[in-house]
C-alpha cells in the first residue's frame, strides 16, 4: 500500500508539473512564470520522490545524505521563489478618487497648517502626497503594513515551532544530520506558509484563489514529506497520511485549470478572456470594445462609467487585473483579520502547551514577545491612523464647505453665501429692533463696465487677472466684518452692516478704488463700474427684495451714462424691464377689472389715542400672467413713464369708491384714501374724473381722501393750487403723501390747499434719540399743526413708535403694528360696517375745507 500511494502520488506530481508548464507558456513570461517555477518544485520532488522509492529505505532515514534529500530540500525553495513571483495587478486609482490636477499655487489651506491644498498635500485630489498615501493604505505599505508582516511571520513560525520543529528535535535524538534535517523539513513549511499569507493577503495577486489553491498544495506536498521522510519513524504513521501528497497534487492542478480557463492580462492592465482569441475576429472585436469602456473608466470617472466598468472587470472574466479592483473590500478585511487571526493561533498553541506541562524553551519566549509587542504597535498604529484619518475627514468637510460657498478663481464669498448673509443680518436687525435707516443694512451692487469687449480682447487669462484685482480691491475699500461676494460673470455684491460711514461714501470710495489704473495685459487700465445702492429701510424687507432693489439701481447707472453710483428710490424700476412691462401694462389697462390680473387692497388707518380705524387706504396690485405678482414701485413707475398712470389712478378710484360705498353704506364715517399722482394734479380734467366716480359709487364725497403721491416733482405750483381746489370743492379732503421723503418742500405745503399730511415711513424708523430724522419729525408734526392738516404717520411697526407719535400730537398711524393691506374682506370688522359697531363719534380728523369743511372728520 505505501508503495501504490508513491507511485501514484509521482504520477500525480509529473502530471501537475506538465500542467504548470504549459499553462505558464500560455500566460506569458509575466504572468506565468510562477508556474514555472511551481513546475520546477514539483519536478524536485517527483525526482526526490523516485529516488527514495527505488532504495527502498522502507520509511527509515539514511544517516548520511542522499540524493532524495537533495530534492526535498530543493522543494521549499523552489516554492518559496514561486510565490514571489507571483504577478501583482498594476495600482489603479479607486472609483472613488477622481482625476483632478493639483490645486493651483496660492489657494487658502482648509485643512490647517502645513498643507497647502485641500484634500492632503500640494496636490489637491490628485496630488502626489495624496495618491502615495492611498496606494500605501490599499497595498499595506507603511508602518501598519511592517507591523502586520512581523506579526504574521513571527506567529506563524511560533505555531510551527511549537507544532512542527520543536517535536521533531525531539524526536530526532543526538545525530546531526538527524537533528539538521528536523529541523529544516518543518522550517521549509512553516516558510512556504508565511510567503503564502504574505502573497495572498499583502499583495494585490491577480487572482488570490489560484494563488492560494497552489500554495495549499505545496504546503501539503512540503508538510506530508516532512512527516514521512523525517527522523521520527514512518511506521507511527496511518498509510492514510500517504495520500496527503497526492491531495498536494490535487490543489495544484485545480489552479492550473484555473489558470488555463481565466482570463489572460494584456499589456496595458485590462481583462482579456483567452477565448477572444480564439472566438474570431468579430468576438475579439466585442472584448476590444469593452476593453475600451475599460479604459475611458479608469481616466474618466466622471462620466459615470467607472464604476460599472470597474466591477465587471473585477468580477465578470474575474481572473485579471480586475480581480483585485473587486477585491478591495476583501483586502481591508484581510488586513485586519489574517494577521489577528494568526496571532490568536499562535497564543492558543502555546496556552495549550502551558496548559499540558510543557515549559516554554527560550524561541518560544522571544517570539512570544515578538508577538506581543507586535499586537500592541499595531493597535497604537491603528490608533494613530484613526486619528489622523479623522483629520483629514475633517479637513476635507472644511475644504468643501469653502469650496460650496466661495468663488473659486476670487476667493470671494459667491451669491449662496451672500444672500444666506443677507437672510441672516436682516433677521437679526428685526429680533433687535434696529429699525436705524442711516446704521442699518446695505448693499452695493458692482458691475464692470465694457468688461466681456476687455475679455474678448486680452484673453481669459487678462480677465482673470482683472477679476481679482478687483477683488482684492473691494476688500480694501470695506470693513473686515463686511461681505464681499462675487455674484456673477463681472459682478460683485458688498454686504454693509452698520457702521459710522454712510452707504453712498463707501459706494464713491469703491467707484474711485476701480478707476485707478490697474496692470491688464502688460499695460496700465482704467477700468469702470457701475454701482447699485440699496438700503434696506423697513424690517419686514427681504433678503431677496432688498438684492433686487440693488440690481435695480445697477442697471439704472449704466443707462444712465455708466461709471457711476446710483442709489434705489422706492418705485424705481429698471429701463430695460420697464420696456417690456409697459406693454404688458398698457394691454392689461385697456382690459381693466380682475381679468387683467388688477385687484385693490386695503389698509386700515387708525387713531392713535385709542387704536380704532377710521380710514382705508385703497393700494393698487397687479398679477401679470406671465410674469407673476408685480410689486407696486414696479408697475406705477412703468405707467408714469409710459403716460398710462391715469388710467391706473381712474381703476383704482372706481373700483374702491364702489367696493366701499357697498361694504359701509350711508351714515359711516369711515373714509376712504385713494392715491393720484402728482404728475395728473396740474390736468382739469381730474375734478371731473373725481365727481363721475362719485356720482356713480354714489360715496359721500366728505368720505374720500385723494392723497397727492410725490412720484415727480411739481412744476407749477399754481396750476395744481387751482386743480386741487377744485377737487376740494366736491366736499373731497386732500392729503399730500410720502412727506420728508419725496419731493416736499414748505412751499408745497404752503400753497397748496392740503387737509392731511402722511409722514414717510423714513421720519417714523428712527427712535426720538436727539438725531437729525428725529428733530425733523417733530418739527414736520409742528408745522402741519400750524398749517391746520391732520397727521398720518406711516409705516407704524412698534409699540415705541406709537406711544412717541402719540405724545408728540399725531393724530392718525398706519403700519403693520395695526394691520397688513389685504381684501376688504379680509379685514378685521370696522365701525360703521357689517359685523362692526357704530361709526358714532369723533374720527380724529381735524377741520377740512368745502363742504365737509365745519365738522370733525
Amino acid at each position: 500500500m505505501p508503495l501504490l500511494l508513491d507511485g501514484v502520488g509521482i504520477a500525480a506530481g509529473l502530471t501537475a508539473a506538465a500542467g504548470c508548464v504549459w499553462t505558464g507558456r500560455r500566460l506569458g513570461r509575466a504572468h506565468g512564470r510562477w508556474l514555472i517555477w511551481v513546475a520546477a518544485a514539483l519536478v524536485a520532488w517527483t525526482a526526490s520522490q523516485s529516488a527514495w522509492v527505488a532504495d527502498g529505505r522502507d520509511g527509515q532515514r539514511p544517516r548520511r545524505p542522499s540524493l532524495a534529500d537533495v530534492g526535498y530540500l530543493a522543494m521549499p525553495v523552489l516554492a518559496l521563489a514561486a510565490l514571489a513571483a507571483t504577478p501583482t495587478a498594476r495600482a489603479r486609482r479607486p472609483v472613488n478618487q477622481p482625476d483632478l490636477p493639483p490645486l493651483p499655487a496660492g489657494v487658502p489651506i482648509a485643512g490647517g497648517p502645513g498643507t497647502s491644498g485641500g484634500f492632503g498635500g500640494s496636490g489637491g485630489f490628485g496630488g502626489s502626497d495624496r495618491v502615495r498615501r492611498s496606494r500605501a493604505e490599499r497595498t499595506g505599505d507603511g508602518v501598519a503594513g511592517l507591523v502586520d508582516r512581523l506579526l504574521l511571520a513571527c506567529s506563524v513560525i511560533l505555531v510551527g515551532w511549537g507544532l512542527g520543529v520543536r517535536p521533531a528535535l525531539a524526536a530526532a535524538g543526538t545525530d546531526g544530520w538527524s537533528r539538521a534535517v528536523a529541523a529544516v523539513y518543518p522550517a521549509g513549511a512553516v516558510l512556504l506558509v508565511v510567503a503564502a499569507l504574505h502573497a495572498t493577503a499583502f499583495r494585490r495577486p491577480p487572482d488570490r484563489v489560484r494563488i492560494l489553491a497552489a500554495a495549499v498544495g505545496l504546503f501539503l506536498i512540503v508538510a506530508s514529506t516532512s512527516w514521512l521522510r523525517g527522523p521520527t519513524d514512518a511506521a507511527a504513521f496511518p498509510a492514510v497520511v500517504g495520500v496527503v501528497p497526492i491531495a498536494g497534487c490535487a490543489f495544484v492542478l485545480l489552479a492550473v485549470l484555473r489558470a488555463a480557463g481565466g482570463a489572460r492580462i494584456g499589456t496595458a492592465g485590462f481583462v482579456l478572456p483567452a477565448a477572444a482569441h480564439a472566438a474570431g475576429p468579430e468576438h475579439a472585436a466585442g472584448h476590444a470594445h469593452a476593453m475600451d469602456f475599460g479604459h475611458a473608466a479608469r481616466f474618466g470617472h466622471a462620466v459615470g462609467y467607472g464604476h460599472a466598468v470597474s466591477t465587471r472587470a473585477g468580477t465578470g472574466g474575474g481572473r485579471g487585473a480586475g480581480g483585485a479592483d473587486a477585491g478591495d473590500g476583501s483586502e481591508r478585511w484581510g488586513f485586519l483579520l489574517v494577521p489577528t487571526l494568526v496571532a490568536g493561533c499562535a497564543t492558543a498553541t502555546v496556552l495549550a502547551g502551558l496548559a499540558g506541562g510543557h515549559r516554554l524553551d527560550g524561541v518560544e519566549i522571544g517570539l512570544a514577545a515578538v508577538v506581543v509587542a507586535g499586537m500592541v504597535a499595531d493597535r497604537l498604529v491603528a490608533a494613530r491612523a484613526g486619528r489622523r484619518l479623522a483629520q483629514r475627514v475633517h479637513a476635507a468637510e472644511r475644504e468643501i464647505h469653502h469650496r460650496v460657498f466661495h468663488d473659486p478663481l476670487t476667493e470671494l464669498a459667491n451669491r449662496a453665501l451672500f444672500q444666506h448673509r443677507l437672510r441672516g443680518a436682516l433677521t437679526d436687525r428685526w429680533r433687535s429692533g434696529d429699525d436705524r435707516s442711516g446704521g442699518g443694512i446695505a448693499i452695493l451692487y458692482c458691475d464692470l463696465d465694457d468688461f466681456s469687449a476687455l475679455n474678448d480682447s486680452l484673453g481669459p487669462a487678462a480677465g482673470d487677472h482683472l477679476l481679482r484685482t478687483v477683488a482684492q480691491r473691494l476688500r480694501h475699500c470695506v470693513r473686515t466684518t463686511d461681505l464681499v461676494a462675487r455674484v456673477g460673470a463681472d459682478e460683485f455684491a458688498v454686504l454693509l452692516a452698520g457702521g459710522d460711514e454712510s452707504p453712498e461714501v463707501v459706494g464713491e470710495r469703491v467707484l474711485a478704488a476701480l478707476r485707478h489704473p490697474m496692470a491688464v495685459g502688460g499695460r496700465p487700465r482704467s477700468i469702470r463700474a457701475s454701482v447699485g445702492l440699496a438700503v434696506a429701510r423697513r424690517t419686514h424687507e427681504t433678503g431677496e427684495s432688498l438684492l433686487r432693489h440693488a440690481e435695480t439701481a445697477v442697471h439704472v447707472a449704466k443707462c444712465s451714462g455708466k461709471n457711476r453710483l446710483v442709489t434705489y428710490r422706492p418705485g424705481m424700476a429698471s429701463p430695460e424691464a420697464g420696456a417690456h412691462l409697459a406693454d404688458a401694462l398698457a394691454t392689461a389697462l385697456r382690459r381693466g377689472g380682475r381679468s387683467a390680473g388688477f385687484d385693490v387692497h386695503y389698509q386700515p388707518i387708525v387713531r392713535l389715542r385709542d387704536g380704532h380705524p377710521v380710514a382705508l387706504e385703497a393700494l393698487a396690485r397687479w398679477t401679470d400672467p406671465g410674469r407673476g405678482p408685480v410689486p407696486p414701485g414696479t408697475f406705477v413707475a412703468a405707467a408714469e413713464n409710459g403716460g398710462m398712470v391715469g388710467l391706473l389712478d381712474d381703476l383704482v378710484l372706481t373700483r374702491a369708491c364702489t367696493e366701499v360705498a357697498l361694504a359701509y353704506p350711508a351714515g359711516s364715517r369711515l373714509r376712504l384714501h385713494v392715491n393720484v399722482s402728482a404728475s395728473r394734479i396740474t390736468d382739469t380734467r381730474l375734478r371731473d374724473s373725481v365727481a363721475r366716480v362719485l356720482a356713480a359709487s354714489r360715496l359721500d364725497p366728505r368720505r374720500l381722501v385723494v392723497e397727492v403721491t410725490e412720484t415727480s416733482r411739481i412744476a407749477d405750483l399754481s396750476a395744481a393750487a387751482d386743480v386741487l381746489s377744485g377737487v376740494r370743492d366736491l366736499g373731497v379732503a386732500i392729503a399730500l403723501d410720502d412727506v420728508g421723503a419725496g419731493n416736499t418742500s414748505l412751499a408745497v405745503l404752503h400753497r397748496l390747499p392740503v387737509d392731511v399730511v402722511k409722514l414717510d415711513r423714513t421720519l417714523i424708523e428712527s427712535p426720538m434719540d436727539g438725531s437729525r430724522v428725529s428733530n425733523l419729525r417733530r418739527s414736520m408734526i409742528d408745522v402741519a399743526h400750524a398749517l391746520g392738516a391732520v397727521v398720518v404717520a406711516e409705516g407704524i411697526e412698534r409699540e415705541s413708535q406709537l406711544v412717541e407719535l402719540d405724545r408728540l400730537g399725531c393724530e392718525l398711524g398706519q403700519g403693520f403694528l395695526f394691520a397688513r393691506p389685504g381684501p376688504l374682506s379680509g379685514l378685521p370688522p370696522i365701525g360703521g360696517g357689517p359685523g362692526g359697531g357704530p361709526g358714532d363719534g369723533e374720527d380724529g380728523y381735524g377741520s377740512g375745507g368745502g363742504e365737509g369743511g365745519s365738522q370733525k372728520w
